[in-house]
């Protein structure tokens, strides 16, 4: 596949030069108008910018059933893209994908299409996840029916959530007896962690008890003392993986044991081998990364990787109420295969707390 650029004053002479250089079988994937400059830059001149393609390595495609418009058959519209056949749409859009050559791909998808792809690009959604979104979208047979925004939207939603890691019901809740919350410095751990235990009070009627690790932060154990108080549940303070057995054993007969950890530079890789020197780590105990959604996606990746010597039953992200983008969310959930496991949205115990199944979460992210 040969694809070029062509500048040119007019239509009428970008298709001449494309028709010299690339043959009558030349098919145009996008037209613009642009301004081209003369004498030093000082006069402006209209022109035409023109991208087209060759097609070289798929004979099937000349069969005359099959056979692409050439640009001599197309209506040469720059505004009107949209008139182009579907059928010849996904087939260009298909060759484009597969040359890595998205940003002129784009240019010929349907309007409902278009704007899917902006929403997803306006809340971070990386470019590999939005290509593969897309080669999803236009393989999908319609049945004669045209492309629509609910549609789209629609098969959109669908297709996201198949880039995530499956969600049982089981694991969209609170299902060992000892759960560890752990992250970053101001991602309001304790918090999370407080509303989880009142759930499990009142809407469960579940025994729990607390335990802290976190001996850093100033006025930390009176904050979870406070929790403990109003849910009646009593408190453990360990400093040592030898306190903290101690505890393990002291509340052996509880539904559940909520444990809080110190949040720190996630930078620091000590603060992790820290961690688990006071904490086992086993298939006792459910553990969860929380994240700030407010977070770019380059730093949660690096978080990620800092805690990858633990094993991570599902994430959380807080501060859903802070932000308006979802996309480093998307980003990382879908790269890490780590699942979903609670969104919070706001302060309130135990109320702005939300477990998500996958379809849930695409919905919130596309508005459906």
């Amino acid at each position: 596949m040969k694809i070029k650029k062509f500048v040119a004053g007019s239509m009428q002479e970008a298709t001449m030069q494309i028709r010299q250089e690339l043959g009558n079988d030349a098919v145009i994937l996008n037209s613009k108008k642009i301004q081209t400059r003369k004498f030093l830059g000082f006069v402006k001149k209209q022109g035409v910018e023109v991208i087209a393609v060759l097609d070289q390595d798929f004979p099937e495609m000349k069969k005359p059933k099959q056979q692409m418009p050439t640009i001599f058959q197309q209506t040469l519209s720059p505004e009107k893209p949209e008139q182009l056949d579907l059928a010849h749409q996904v087939k260009e859009l298909k060759e484009m994908l597969a040359n890595q050559h998205q940003e002129h791909a784009v240019d010929v998808l349907p309007k409902p299409l278009k704007k899917a792809d902006r929403l997803l690009e306006k809340h971070g959604v990386s470019t590999a996840i939005r290509t593969k979104v897309l080669s999803r979208l236009v393989n999908t047979p319609l049945s004669g029916e045209k492309w629509t925004e609910k549609k789209a939207l629609s098969l959109l939603t669908e297709a996201l959530g198949e880039l995530l890691p499956k969600n049982s019901e089981e694991n969209l809740t609170i299902h060992s007896q000892y759960v560890v919350l752990f992250g970053s410095t101001g991602v309001g751990k304790t918090t999370t962690l407080a509303k989880l235990a009142a759930t499990s009070v009142l809407e469960k009627q579940k025994r729990i008890a607390f335990i802290t690790t976190d001996t850093y932060r100033i006025a930390a154990v009176e904050q979870l003392k406070t929790y403990a108080e109003l849910l009646n549940a009593p408190l453990e303070v360990c400093y040592s993986k030898e306190e903290f057995k101690a505890a393990q054993e002291k509340f052996a007969d509880f539904d559940h044991v909520f444990i809080d950890t110190a949040g720190r530079n996630f930078k620091d890789g000590q603060y992790v081998e820290e961690l688990k020197g006071i904490i086992p780590f086993d298939r006792n105990i459910q553990a969860f990364l929380v994240m700030s959604a407010t977070s770019k996606y380059e730093d949660m990746k690096e978080l990620l990787k800092q805690f990858s010597s633990i094993s991570i039953d599902q994430l959380i992200f807080t501060k859903l109420d802070e932000t308006d983008s979802m996309g480093s969310m998307m980003n990382l959930l879908a790269e890490s295969k780590i699942g979903l496991g609670y969104i919070t949205n706001g302060q309130n115990v135990p109320e702005d707390i939300r477990s998500l199944s996958n379809e849930s979460f695409v919905k919130l992210l596309t508005g459906c």
